[in-house]
């Protein structure tokens, strides 16, 4: 195993259980885009025997794969889906999301919509799917009259929890709100990651959705990040080892170069298996605690670093090396981007071992 990623299900569910502690509110584990990278099939394996209501994902295709997998877990399609995917969906028993007045007409043209088990998406301000909250009580009579199913979920999605957006994000759980205590509907949620740790105590909502908290990455400082415990590790191995001669470019297109007496490492992970291209020329890894640059740029199954003067006489050929970890966000904001993005493009060629 020259790359793979280390994945700590029991910290999971620590997690999962110090949301639940902390916000008096039940759990919908998101487990999306491959559980953020780290495996779905596993981890709904996993999550299964812990009794947890709902679980969440992002399309048909991925309620699919877990259903055949043998797992017997209920499952929210939080995407929309069109006519095709929403029958097979009704069929498969299923949790879809209905968004717009076209969704509607699919449910009345789709048979046995009468065995749909719904939840209304409200637009609050993300501006993404959902309903203007000004029709819900016209979908919700629209549903009942036409006998399109069980509605027993209605949920939004915060847009800015993480930023400094208090009076948006606000006003946004206050449109909300009126929902938030229908006890005639089961699933009633709002709170994504960013706002389970800054807005719990704004809403009486009876879910919350942890989806990269779960995994024990927080995308803002918190002093509530305390509670959570680190999930996984992307490791590789160092696979070639050499003493530059003389000054020498490394990787594609000249546009670094090692100097004379530099100790060059190749790494057998490029941005095909997730190490992002944008690292190339001044990223770093982790050897032995210590940080190595990446020199060159990143190729798409191989990595070059220059080894520290400080562990040079501790490195040899299949010395274990640090790609991402829990502080994966300060690596994803030094590119410009976020740790959600660097965990999903971890490919599944990347081995997964679960701890």
């Amino acid at each position: 195993m020259r790359t793979w990623l280390e994945i700590n299900l029991n910290n999971i569910e620590h997690n999962l259980s110090q949301i639940e502690k902390l916000t008096n509110k039940k759990v919908i584990p998101v487990i999306k885009a491959n559980a953020y990278g780290l495996g779905s099939i596993e981890i709904a394996k996993y999550l299964s025997n812990k009794n947890y209501d709902l679980y969440a994902v992002a399309n048909f295709n991925e309620a699919l794969e877990i259903k055949e997998s043998g797992i017997n877990i209920k499952t929210l399609i939080m995407g929309n889906n069109d006519a095709h995917d929403l029958k097979l969906a009704i069929e498969n028993g299923f949790s879809v999301t209905i968004s717009s007045w076209d969704d509607i007409k699919n449910l009345e043209n789709t048979p046995d919509s009468t065995n749909s088990l719904i939840h209304i998406k409200v637009d609050t301000g993300m501006g993404r799917i959902g309903f203007s909250p000004d029709d819900i009580e016209g979908v919700i009579q629209n549903i009942k009259n036409n006998s399109l199913g069980t509605i027993e979920g209605i949920y939004s999605h915060l847009s800015s929890a993480d930023d400094n957006e208090d009076d948006f994000t606000l006003s946004q759980i206050n449109q909300f709100s009126k929902y938030e205590n229908n006890k005639n509907i089961q699933f009633r949620h709002i709170l994504n990651t960013p706002g389970i740790f800054k807005y719990y105590k704004n809403t009486n909502t009876n879910f919350v959705r942890p989806g990269i908290s779960m995994y024990g990455v927080l995308l803002f400082d918190s002093p509530l990040k305390n509670i959570l415990k680190p999930v996984f590790k992307l490791k590789t191995k160092i696979i070639y080892l050499k003493k530059l001669q003389k000054e020498t470019f490394i990787s594609y297109g000249k546009t670094e170069s090692g100097k004379k007496g530099d100790i060059i490492a190749t790494l057998p992970i490029g941005y095909a298996d997730g190490l992002d291209r944008r690292f190339s020329n001044g990223g770093t890894v982790k050897i032995l605690d210590q940080e190595c640059k990446i020199i060159g740029r990143v190729c798409m199954d191989m990595t070059m670093i220059v080894i520290p003067e400080s562990i040079k006489d501790r490195v040899k050929i299949g010395t274990e090396v640090d790609i991402y970890d829990e502080e994966i966000q300060t690596a994803a904001e030094k590119i410009g981007t976020i740790a959600d993005e660097l965990m999903t493009r971890i490919n599944k060629r990347v081995q997964r071992r679960y701890v």
